[in-house]
């Protein structure tokens, strides 16, 4: 199956608070979370403490961000880890790097978000 909008929920995650799930199993080099984003781009000063950890930093003054709080997209809730299960390629493209199973929740590694080293939380820093 390929993937749509009915392909993820968002649920209780295990790793941290909650996460994105997959409903169906999704193969490998499938790409995932195809309709467009429109992220803004914010003054960190101008961020609530409370909706920082759904910012990308860019640098130490502004940061990537929903176009809305109050409305965000599924792929703002994506948890971290070592071992993702999808990556995004160098023009942003997301895919499955391995078969994820349904109810497997949809994993990527922080680090390819490429915020400055010294702005990124300890627990996904590169220990590179």
């Amino acid at each position: 199956m390929l993937w749509n909008e009915f392909s993820c929920i968002i649920k209780v995650s295990a790793i941290s608070g909650i996460g994105v799930f997959a409903t169906h199993d999704i193969p490998k080099d499938t790409q995932v979370f195809i309709a467009p984003s429109k992220p803004r781009t914010a003054k960190i000063s101008d961020i609530p403490k409370e909706f920082l950890p759904y910012c990308v930093y860019l640098n130490d003054e502004e940061c990537l961000c929903p176009e809305r709080f109050d409305r965000m997209e599924i792929g703002w809730f994506l948890n971290h880890s070592d071992h993702p299960n999808i990556s995004r390629n160098k023009d942003g493209t997301v895919f499955a790097i391995k078969d994820i199973q349904a109810g497997e929740e949809i994993l990527i590694d922080y680090n390819q978000l490429n915020e400055p080293q010294h702005l990124k939380e300890p627990y996904y820093k590169s220990q590179q």
